[in-house]
């Protein structure tokens, strides 16, 4: 059984507690507490338990001005997601991903799981996103990267989505059809 990267709600509470939406302030402490305070439950555990947040790295890919762009096929893991678009390339951190920084090493692996891409710039923090008013929000919570990428970029499982690339524009006219960690991730661009 898969088991997940979680993070009691106790020890960063003090960081989201009532706050829907892009967190910019105390990335860095909420970043220690991730590396330095965390343990792994059960993926179907740790899905019904509001008292943890699952970990989740969540990176935005941006080629000029647009950005790729996932929407999630009736066969992806997630059903409460399924048919919704995102611009967030990412998932759950594993104890494999244990050998040196397991933020970062979840974060690669999982863009390797699902995208190809030819060539990529340096990641940048954006913050984390929180959204407990639905019960996908309430027990994860996403660390925001954006990440420049040139040529091409494909989706892997292709099963489980597909990819395109979307202007500003684009993406707000379908806003209606976003996961939202996706709404909340358009104050990044």
């Amino acid at each position: 059984m898969e088991q997940v990267l979680v993070v009691k709600r106790e020890k960063i509470e003090k960081y989201i507690a009532g706050r829907n939406g892009l967190i910019t302030e105390n990335v860095p402490e909420l970043l220690e507490i991730v590396r330095n305070g965390h343990e792994y439950l059960p993926r179907p555990e740790a899905e019904e338990r509001p008292d943890f947040k699952q970990i989740i790295p969540y990176v935005i890919l941006r080629q000029g001005d647009k950005v790729f762009v996932t929407r999630r096929l009736n066969k992806g893991g997630e059903a409460r997601l399924h048919g919704k678009i995102s611009i967030g390339i990412g998932g759950h951190i594993n104890p494999v991903d244990e050998q040196g920084d397991m933020l970062m090493e979840g974060l690669w692996r999982e863009i390797h799981e699902e995208v190809e891409l030819d060539k990529h710039g340096e990641l940048v923090s954006c913050g984390f996103i929180n959204d407990d008013s639905n019960s996908v929000g309430r027990v994860h919570l996403g660390a925001c990267f954006t990440l420049k990428v040139e040529g091409n970029v494909s989706v892997k499982e292709t099963e489980k989505l597909e990819g395109l690339w979307m202007t500003l524009p684009e993406l707000n006219s379908n806003y209606e059809n976003m996961e939202t960690w996706t709404q909340i991730a358009l104050e990044v661009l």
